[in-house]
């Protein structure tokens, strides 16, 4: 493993904090356009939601990009997160949609993004390198 990806703790973490990207992409993206959007997530609140959702989605992508330039080989960046796209839409389709469109489900998503912003963030994967 080491001959093709020298710093595997690194690659684990952006393959954890890309997935969750993905996830919350397909999630998000079935928010739009608005005439689209689940009736239980009609509203201020609920586009208050989407709105925070869009933004960690975009903070959480351009950490793994940025995360993977400083860490990673580009060409194991590339395979890991070509095939966590691939298949990430399997596993969108496992969460029951009763979960994937109500504020609960959209708030679950916001945490878990932020989790995975704060982890791919956290200086603890400089000590690990």
């Amino acid at each position: 493993m080491a001959g093709i990806e020298p710093d595997g703790i690194g690659l684990l973490a952006f393959g954890a904090a890309f997935a969750v990207c993905c996830l919350g992409f397909f999630t998000i993206v079935g928010m739009f356009p608005a005439s689209a959007r689940p009736a239980s997530l009609a509203g201020g609140p609920a586009m208050a939601l989407i709105a925070v959702n869009l933004v960690l989605l975009v903070l959480l992508a351009l950490a793994a990009v940025l995360f993977a330039h400083q860490s990673l080989r580009w060409s194991s960046a590339v395979v890991l997160g070509g095939l966590i796209f691939l298949f990430t839409p399997s596993a969108f389709q496992v969460v029951p949609e009763h979960w994937r469109d109500s504020r609960a489900g959209l708030a679950v998503l916001g945490t878990i993004q932020a989790a995975a912003l704060a982890a791919l963030s956290s200086p603890l994967h400089l000590i690990a390198s």
